[in-house]
């Protein structure tokens, strides 16, 4: 089971890296946002686990449904480092 944790855990990590980029690109290039916004979902980007599912379904970039679901990749992937952090996937 440990392989498969360990690769679920590197997809979700370049995956979650992927999302974080997509993330900071799409709030610089809206031009719906007045700077003050766009400075304020810039600096979200550092509590991204909650910040990114929160942009996606509140924020209003009409991302399809991958893109939402994908907004979950960063979580996740702090969920299982934190799992073999503490002993909980031996």
């Amino acid at each position: 089971m440990l392989p498969v944790i360990w690769t679920a855990l590197a997809v979700c990590a370049v995956g979650g890296f992927l999302v974080i980029a997509a993330y900071w690109l799409d709030v610089q290039d809206r031009p719906d946002l007045r700077f003050r916004a766009r400075v304020g979902w810039s600096l979200a980007v550092l509590a991204f686990p909650l910040a990114i599912p929160a942009y996606a379904f509140l924020g209003g970039p009409q991302w399809p449904a991958f893109l939402r679901a994908a907004a979950f990749l960063p979580a996740v992937a702090l969920l299982l480092l934190g799992g073999f952090a503490f002993g909980y996937f031996t």
